[in-house]
């Protein structure tokens, strides 16, 4: 879901307006094409079937070429490629705290900026350390489930507002938000099958965050 890292820093961004989807829809063609390219090469060197049952399945496939070199370099890759994907989501739900934050839907403090790179600084770190805990403490099968589960159910949000979005007569862009959703929740109706789990904590923290944001709704009210 990296491609959508962009959004999230649009702030940041200059000419964000033509920058933005620019960077949404290269980012997400290049990744797509890489992706295919390289199932097809793993099916082409071992089948289906054996990848299915492997825990390493790129390292299963490239193991047949027999070559080590090409083994420790996918095996470096693979690390990069994770230590990436943790980068970019530090980067982008630190942004999602600063601005909840700004808003007062979390702790003031978190909305500080750096005084020298203009960075949520404190809503980096604390990003950063709730992560490393997450990867240290918890089971990751079970992390990357409920990861899933928030992201599908957010994306379907952000399809659900871009629905109410004025666009004049652009009907097309109903119809793109429209499928949007409807992708969404047929996933998150896979995940239901696949992990149980995720949807009772997903489902859980939904619950809290509704009671946190109807108490704090009232609390306002009341000042």
């Amino acid at each position: 879901t990296g491609f959508a890292r962009a959004a999230v820093v649009a702030e940041e961004v200059k000419n964000a307006k033509h920058n933005v989807p620019r960077a949404m829809l290269l980012s997400l063609g290049i990744s797509t094409l890489v992706y295919v390219l390289v199932g097809i090469i793993a099916i082409g060197l071992v089948g289906a079937p054996q990848l299915a049952d492997s825990n390493a399945p790129l390292i299963e496939a490239i193991s047949k070429t027999n070559n080590q070199i090409s083994i420790q370099i996918i095996t470096v890759g693979g690390l990069l490629a994770t230590a990436s994907v943790l980068l970019t989501a530090i980067l982008g739900v630190s942004r999602m705290t600063y601005s909840m934050a700004r808003r007062k839907d979390l702790p003031h403090i978190l909305s500080k900026l750096h005084p020298t790179f203009c960075t949520p600084y404190y809503a980096i770190w604390i990003t950063g350390l709730l992560m490393t805990g997450l990867v240290l403490f918890i089971d990751l099968t079970k992390v990357v489930a409920i990861s899933t589960f928030a992201s599908l159910f957010y994306y379907a949000i952000a399809n659900m507002a871009a629905i109410k979005l004025k666009n004049g007569k652009k009907i097309k862009y109903k119809i793109i938000s429209s499928l949007g959703v409807s992708s969404c929740f047929i996933m998150l109706f896979f995940i239901l099958f696949i992990s149980p789990e995720s949807w009772l904590f997903g489902s859980l923290s939904l619950i809290f965050g509704t009671c946190y944001y109807a108490i704090k709704k009232r609390y306002k009210r009341k000042t």
